[in-house]
């Protein structure tokens, strides 16, 4: 196992806030004005997507990475870490993965037991969107990344 150069130096990981000001007065107006809940699920499928991305991480370098949030997202912090094409591949893949796996299990949940609600569609329709959206060959997603590792 390859572990990062500043995995000695620490132990906990560290969250960044960009512009958190922006961030926290955002976050509290669209909040405050979603009043179907469909602001809390997709942050719900975000927290998903970079969950997938954070526990992939873990597992190959055995640390918590450090995770940056802005007005824009959540993003690992990955400057220093040494990485393979597999291991890029990997960890770029899983975020994407995640979604889509909750995606396919909210549906086949609903099929199974034949409770079909609206919350359960937007939900899965929500992972779709994000797994789908960071599939994109576009820099800076996961699609890219996924292009790259690969060769391409």
């Amino acid at each position: 196992m390859i572990r990062p150069r500043h995995y000695k130096a620490r132990r906990k990981p560290r969250v960044r806030l960009r512009a958190p000001l922006v961030l926290l007065c955002l976050l509290a107006f669209a909040l405050a004005w979603d009043g179907t809940g469909v602001l809390r699920i997709g942050l719900l499928c975000a927290l998903l997507h970079e969950s997938g991305h954070a526990v992939v991480y873990r597992l190959q370098w055995g640390c918590w990475p450090d995770l940056q949030l802005s007005p824009f997202g959540i993003c690992l912090l990955l400057r220093g870490t040494p990485l393979s094409a597999r291991q890029e591949l990997v960890l770029a893949a899983a975020g994407p993965v995640v979604n889509l796996t909750v995606c396919c299990g909210v549906l086949l949940a609903m099929d199974i037991t034949g409770h079909y609600t609206y919350a359960g569609y937007w939900f899965a329709g929500c992972n779709l969107l994000v797994g789908g959206v960071n599939l994109l060959p576009l820099p800076g997603l996961d699609g890219w990344r996924i292009l790259q590792a690969l060769g391409w």
